[in-house]
């Protein structure tokens, strides 16, 4: 299993940021798939960088993970 980059991670953390506010991270679980705000563009940059079978599961549980 492999985790995600730094630079995938940091790409994640300046979309949270800019989004914190509409994301309902409170629920504990974040889902890629059903959320409108999440831009298919940046899916396809962190495919980009480091592609995985797990990769929308490793974005799911690190968002799920923030603050």
């Amino acid at each position: 299993m492999r985790n995600l980059t730094k630079k995938q991670k940091n790409l994640l953390d300046k979309w949270y940021q800019k989004n914190r506010a509409q994301v309902q991270v409170g629920l504990r679980f974040f889902d890629v798939s059903n959320c409108d705000l999440f831009p298919y563009a940046l899916l396809e940059q962190l495919q980009e960088i480091n592609d995985t079978e797990i990769l929308v599961q490793n974005i799911n549980r690190y968002i799920s993970e923030k603050d």
